[in-house]
């Protein structure tokens, strides 16, 4: 299984990223990930339905116990925003490949497998 951070939800929707590239994959996201892409102030309705329905399609991890204490650890290692540090602790807790057009942003966490699909 793997997990989209926010960016890559915008990137399949907007067409950046052929949604071809999960067509065979079991995708999920962590709760923050919903909140940051559907949460922006100017989405637009088109916007909205695509990743409602990219969102739809996908396994929702919740943020439990554990992962906030994974996060807490994070972020007690190093600056990161709060989205950031629950992402990777999602993805850590539920051992699966982060998909993120932002890499630099996680390649400092040991044991956290990466995946930019714009350089697929």
């Amino acid at each position: 299984m793997i997990i989209l951070d926010s960016n890559v939800f915008i990137y399949l929707a907007n067409g950046s990223i052929d949604r071809q590239v999960i067509a065979d994959v079991d995708i999920a996201y962590a709760s923050v990930t919903k909140i940051e892409t559907l949460g922006y102030w100017n989405i637009r309705a088109n916007e909205l339905l695509l990743l409602g329905a990219l969102f739809g399609e996908s396994e929702a991890l919740p943020l439990t116990d554990s992962v906030v204490n994974q996060a807490i650890k994070l972020r007690q290692t190093r600056s990161m925003s709060l989205g950031d540090a629950i992402i990777a602790a999602t993805a850590l807790e539920n051992d699966c490949v982060l998909w993120t057009a932002n890499v630099e942003d996680f390649e400092h966490i040991d044991g956290l497998h990466l995946h930019n699909p714009l350089k697929a």
